[in-house]
């Protein structure tokens, strides 16, 4: 199982590695630490997208398995920093050990001489969405554009509803963020996560990766990526009217209500996008059928079974 011990062993490592060094640093310091893996990762990934030669897989091995080390940094990070959000930790961990295995497949594409679309395609979509997002996260005067202009457009919307609102200025510090108030008193702090950037980025990422017609692409983006901004503006008034008006918490309005609202609605615009681009469909299906493969990991897997 050397193939498992090295796509699979190496990040669990780097895990319990940061758990005993950088994870105690402070925010800085990890950023500065951690930051450049990040984008290396990235950048390799979209070097392999548009590599057309056997060199392709090299990039993208090496661009997933960076990749995957950044976020094996994260999970206690997101844990301790996220006031103990074991949901977003157990995620992590799950991810990393999915961009592994996405570095192993690009592994058996080299062995093999072998191209795999579907892998090409979320090497691209990984690419365009995670430059976009992680640019805006880690540049403050990017994110502090987005999450100010946000901040005046809710603030906007609810007078024209007939409510005394008011966006405040920019606070600069562990995270970026802007006051709402409300008739003279602070209600929320809109931070990144309340701009709609994260579920734009990646239909953004989606689109650009696709290889689709132009024009098609060009419709699902109008349709899913102005919304998906509207909608965010439509939840930030909801939490805090649900919150000023209706006694509700913020924990109700903006984890429960507002997560659930923001996942109906991203289901309802991607069946819109499948029906618009069938390849997408087909790419994202494909992924789940990386198994059938039958790598050397797959085999160990069976051997252990029986």
């Amino acid at each position: 199982m050397k193939h498992a011990l090295f796509f699979f062993g190496i990040p669990t490592a780097v895990m319990l590695a940061t758990h005993y060094t950088i994870v105690n640093e402070s925010i800085s310091t990890f950023n500065a630490i951690t930051t450049p893996i990040l984008f290396a990762g990235l950048i390799l990934l979209g070097m392999g997208f548009f590599e057309v030669k056997e060199r392709k897989h090299i990039l993208s091995l090496l661009g997933w398995f960076i990749f995957a080390l950044y976020w094996a940094t994260q999970p206690e990070y997101l844990y301790y920093k996220g006031e103990g959000d074991t949901v977003n930790a157990v995620f992590c961990i799950v991810g990393v050990y999915f961009l592994s295995y996405l570095s192993y497949h690009e592994y058996l594409s080299l062995k093999r001489n072998e191209d795999v679309e579907s892998l090409n395609f979320l090497a691209g979509a990984t690419f365009f969405a995670g430059i976009l997002y992680f640019l805006i996260l880690k540049i403050d005067i990017l994110s502090g554009w987005l999450i100010k202009g946000v901040a005046e457009q809710t603030a906007a919307i609810m007078r024209i509803l007939g409510y005394n609102v008011e966006a405040g200025t920019i606070h600069y510090g562990v995270s970026i963020e802007v006051p709402i108030y409300f008739n003279g008193h602070e209600s929320v702090q809109l931070i990144l996560a309340c701009t709609g950037l994260q579920s734009m980025a990646v239909f953004i990422g989606v689109l650009a990766a696709l290889k689709a017609d132009t024009k098609r692409r060009m419709k699902a983006f109008l349709y899913t990526v102005p919304t998906i901004y509207v909608l965010n503006l439509v939840r930030n008034v909801g939490v805090i009217y649900g919150m000023e008006e209706l006694g509700l918490s913020f924990y109700m309005m903006h984890n429960v209500i507002g997560k659930i609202g923001s996942l109906i609605a991203l289901i309802v615009l991607a069946f819109i996008v499948f029906e618009l681009l069938p390849e997408l469909y087909d790419n994202i299906i494909a992924i789940f059928n990386l198994p059938k493969r039958n790598g050397p990991i797959e085999r160990g897997i069976r051997k252990l079974i029986k």
